[in-house]
């Protein structure tokens, strides 16, 4: 039993002036990228879009259009999608993002399948399943309460219908627009403070023995709600974990003092983000690391508020001493060295687009991947200028 070696690619478009020339051009060196490294497009099982827009109309209409070609694309095997309102760096209408097995192993099956028109992807293992998610979300509800509620409860279907729990989710990704917004209709409700109390109602159904998931909480310019996640089944042979950052309070405990806005039940607290720092997943003879977004945040206060070179090192600092081979010794873990490991892929979010440069100079010399993304996003607060996630396999 394995867990899988996935490849994950990311591609910018390098010609094209148009929006289906771009993702053309995308899809291109996909396709080259299989031939070269002898790969199944039918293992594809998870890919993102992100997508330079601005305003909502604009969005749903391009987003028709993405989704009819890359349908065209994949025909039957059409893997978990989303399509996210976050600009790539360079000003391209468009950037992609590709989960890919690398190998299909004997006894293991990868099905492709949908709900509601959703798709996504399973992979069948003998003694396990791992269910990767994407794009989860509904259009043009009438409050930013109702489009969280609608991204959970597709969640929760598409779990239920896989006989998974809330507590299987190893990896979440919530895309939330205008996450640090205050809706000002004399509630003083906060976009981000909303959802965390959405998740907390949604997570209260399930009894997370192996830690809440890794997950990122990222603004998006238009969309509502989007979640991408990736699950697994319980099995003896397979051990989840999650990694505790010495260096920060779990974000499951910080103080109201740093929760914006009122809670949605104004006779109860406001709820806390419920996500671990990291998860590591490990068999006999594999482990896979996720890094949860991360930003410049000690204890649980922002440090270096107005300086993007700092905040960004103080945020790989943390990154390092998340994985550190003495703080995963600390969980139980003797045989990792993450020091002598690339990551799968870096995936860096900045707030404001003339920060990237600087960024971009500092990532790429400080971390070892041959995967570096950069992404113009809101973040969670208002001060914090960066965030960076990314995953690591052994």
């Amino acid at each position: 039993m394995n867990i899988l070696k996935t490849s994950i690619f990311y591609f910018i478009p390098g010609q094209g002036s148009t929006l289906h020339e771009q993702l053309n051009d995308c899809l291109l060196q996909l396709e080259e990228q299989i031939t070269l490294k002898t790969l199944d497009l039918k293992n594809a099982l998870k890919q993102t879009i992100f997508l330079a827009v601005n305003h909502q109309e604009e969005y749903y209409e391009k987003t028709e259009i993405l989704n009819r070609y890359i349908q065209q694309f994949y025909g039957l095997f059409m893997p978990a999608t989303s399509i996210i309102a976050q600009a790539p760096e360079n000003g391209k209408y468009l950037a992609m993002e590709v989960c890919i097995l690398d190998d299909l192993l004997q006894a293991t099956e990868v099905v492709h399948k949908s709900l509601e028109n959703v798709p996504y992807s399973v992979v069948l293992h003998p003694d396990f399943k791992e269910v990767y998610a994407a794009g989860l979300t509904v259009k043009r509800q009438d409050s930013f309460y109702e489009k969280a509620m609608g991204a959970f409860m597709l969640m929760e279907k598409i779990l239920d219908l896989e006989n998974l729990a809330f507590s299987d989710v190893v990896r979440q990704w919530n895309y939330i627009e205008n996450i640090i917004k205050i809706i000002n209709e004399g509630s003083e409700r906060q976009h981000y403070q909303i959802f965390n109390d959405v998740r907390s109602s949604f997570y209260g159904k399930s009894e997370f023995i192996n830690g809440y998931p890794s997950a990122t909480g990222i603004g998006i310019k238009t969309g509502g709600v989007v979640i991408d996640f990736v699950a697994l089944s319980p099995s003896r042979k397979l051990t989840i974990k999650p990694i505790k950052n010495p260096g920060q309070i779990d974000a499951f405990e910080y103080s109201e003092k740093v929760l914006v806005g009122k809670s949605l039940n104004e006779s109860s607290k406001k709820t806390s983000p419920k996500f671990e720092r990291g998860k590591v997943l490990q068999t006999f003879d594999a482990a896979r690391i996720y890094v949860s977004g991360t930003a410049a945040i000690l204890g649980e206060n922002i440090v270096d508020k107005r300086n993007i070179e700092k905040q960004t090192m103080v945020t790989i600092d943390n990154i390092r001493n998340l994985i550190s081979a003495e703080n995963l010794k600390e969980i139980g873990l003797n045989d990792l060295n993450p020091e002598k490991k690339s990551f799968s892929y870096i995936r860096t979010y900045v707030k404001h687009q003339k920060d990237i440069s600087a960024v971009k100079a500092i990532c790429e010399k400080q971390f070892k991947s041959e995967n570096f993304q950069y992404l113009v996003s809101d973040i969670c607060r208002d001060d914090l200028l960066v965030e960076i996630e990314g995953s690591m396999e052994f």
